[in-house]
């Protein structure tokens, strides 16, 4: 018998770090704001060596707003999706959002700080509506204008970090693009 923890879909899991990465960041930004800088990503902290907060800090955040609609872009992109593309959903979150905090090191200034996990989630819902597009082989004009939509909604609200964002999508098409090439070239041998 499978342990129930290995049987959580991966989108779930991933609504569960996010839960889990607020509380953390929430409680250490009062308690020790020091090391909750050192969790987030703070550019010029990177710069001198802090690099494992290119990881922590997509999940670390103390801001309620963002843990909320991260949470909630995971409960949706689950109810479309039902994490069919299984432990990749793990790849494609993670990637995406290192792809965005590293993107956001050289186009924002040093001072800057950055922290959730919008990136990897923008990343996970542009590789499925790519994924569809191409396994269905036509153009999904509803997926990429919720896409387009929730990008710019999302942008509007102040300090969002867009380059997280643009980061994320396209390391989620790119992905896509070479889970298919990878799913195809199986298919033939």
């Amino acid at each position: 018998m499978k342990p129930k923890i290995l049987s959580i879909k991966p989108t779930i899991l991933l609504m569960i770090l996010v839960a889990v990465g607020y509380i953390i960041g929430y409680v250490l930004s009062i308690v020790n704001f020091i090391d909750f800088l050192y969790l987030i990503q703070v550019n010029l902290l990177v710069f001198n060596g802090d690099y494992i907060s290119l990881v922590t800090s997509i999940f670390i955040t103390n801001s309620f707003i963002d843990f909320f609609f991260n949470f909630i872009s995971l409960g949706v992109i689950y109810y479309l999706f039902r994490s069919y593309a299984g432990k990749i959903e793990y790849v494609v979150f993670l990637i995406s959002g290192i792809v965005g905090n590293i993107l956001t090191l050289f186009v924002f200034p040093p001072r800057t700080a950055s922290e959730g996990a919008s990136g990897g989630i923008f990343g996970i819902f542009a590789y499925y509506v790519i994924l569809d597009m191409l396994e269905l082989n036509r153009i999904d004009y509803n997926g990429l204008g919720i896409l387009v939509f929730v990008f710019i909604l999302s942008d509007i609200i102040p300090n969002v970090n867009y380059v997280a964002h643009i980061g994320g999508i396209t390391s989620g098409i790119l992905l896509a693009f070479a889970t298919f090439r990878l799913l195809r070239k199986n298919r033939r041998i």
